[in-house]
């Protein structure tokens, strides 16, 4: 099999495991995502191989097979860096942020976020760079910093409000007012 019908497999297994996704068969497009990695290396078509292997990690992560995810995620930012893509560097960061979170690691997870946060604010994306906020209050939240987690829900507010998306900022709102209501009953 040359380079060409190795990327016409390719694709047709990513086409296939996406078919997969949507009747549950999480296994078999797992399968298929790592065939198509494969397949997208050996023709040397890096980028593509670092989509899937990105597309991949997710399911794992859906599959709570974490470590897996974690890899998975550290593999495709490598390869992102590689080829310059740094929004989708910042992606993966959030990406295994997300991991450390559904770990219960949310040290870790506020590590990555902030990675994350920071290439965004470079690249000048409004929208994902307050998405970061509200995950880095989240991950706060959860260790019971909520003086901190408020401080990072409000600095989200006006970054939706910029970047346009009112149902997000409706939403990050909603989370400061409970917060804030939580922390002045504890202050009781």
């Amino acid at each position: 099999m040359d380079g060409l019908e190795r990327n016409d497999a390719a694709e047709r297994a990513v086409k296939e495991a996406y078919t997969l996704l949507q009747t549950g068969a999480l296994e078999q497009a797992l399968a298929l995502f790592e065939r198509a990695e494969q397949l997208f290396g050996e023709a040397g078509d890096g980028p593509r191989q670092t989509r899937v292997c990105t597309n991949k990690a997710l399911l794992l992560a859906r599959m709570r097979r974490f470590e897996e995810a974690l890899d998975g995620f550290r593999k495709a930012l490598g390869g992102f860096e590689r080829e310059g893509e740094f929004i989708r560097v910042a992606e993966q960061w959030g990406n295994i942020g997300s991991v450390h979170r559904d770990m219960e690691q949310q040290d870790e997870a506020i590590k990555s976020y902030e990675e994350a946060l920071t290439i965004y604010r470079k690249l000048g994306a409004k929208e994902r760079e307050a998405d970061q906020c509200t995950n880095i209050a989240y991950a706060l939240s959860m260790k019971k910093e909520l003086a901190e987690a408020l401080r990072w829900y409000r600095e989200a507010l006006p970054l939706y409000a910029e970047a346009g998306s009112e149902d997000k900022r409706g939403i990050t709102a909603g989370n400061a007012a409970r917060l804030s209501a939580a922390l002045e009953e504890e202050a009781k």
